[in-house]
């Protein structure tokens, strides 16, 4: 038998603990739904990139700004977007566990250097309450969310083929390096 201490001293850590403990066990669930639903919520990204890319080239199929573009899926978990010019795009999309992240560099014209002037945009995958799987943008001040994989598929088309958007080269310098987006809480 337990002695009097003993049970006074697992009665405090059961009333003081609780909401820490109950914290913890909501976040693992949070992350393993993240994890699990997020491989599922990448795919379909994927597969509408690729429809998204496929109708933007018959468009403009047959006009003087017509160029070379693909989509080519580099590993499961990550693809590459490229356009030869008007617009010029050199862009990743990858994901690793609960985020992901694209890659790019892009400008006017023909071709130009992809190393110079690349832009990291982080997003992080969150979970709400009633455990939908949303999709944010990571480390800005304005945060921005995408409920589906198709609007986030076309939030990546226009930040990618955009013409004349040049915050991106602002957002280049005070937000490349901004590291992986992590931690995934609920909505």
């Amino acid at each position: 038998m337990s002695e009097k201490w003993i049970e006074q001293l697992a009665m405090d850590i059961k009333q003081k603990d609780r909401e820490a403990a109950e914290d913890y066990a909501r976040a693992q669930h949070y992350a393993g739904v993240a994890m699990e639903r997020g491989r599922d919520f990448f795919f379909t990204v994927v597969q509408c990139l690729q429809d998204d890319v496929d109708a933007l080239r018959r468009e403009l199929q047959g006009d003087a700004t017509s160029a070379e573009m693909a989509l080519e899926r580099v590993r499961p978990d990550e693809v590459r977007i490229a356009r030869a010019r008007f617009p010029w795009v050199d862009a990743r999309l990858t994901r690793a566990d609960e985020a992901i992240t694209l890659d790019y560099a892009k400008g006017a014209g023909t071709a130009g250097d992809p190393q110079q002037d690349r832009v990291t945009r982080s997003f992080a995958f969150r979970v709400t309450g009633d455990e939908r799987l949303r999709v944010e943008e990571a480390f800005t001040a304005e945060t921005r969310g995408y409920e589906t994989p198709e609007e986030f598929a076309r939030a990546v088309m226009e930040m990618l083929f955009s013409v004349g958007d040049r915050s991106d080269s602002a957002r280049a310098n005070s937000l490349n390096g901004g590291g992986d987006a992590a931690g995934v809480q609920a909505a």
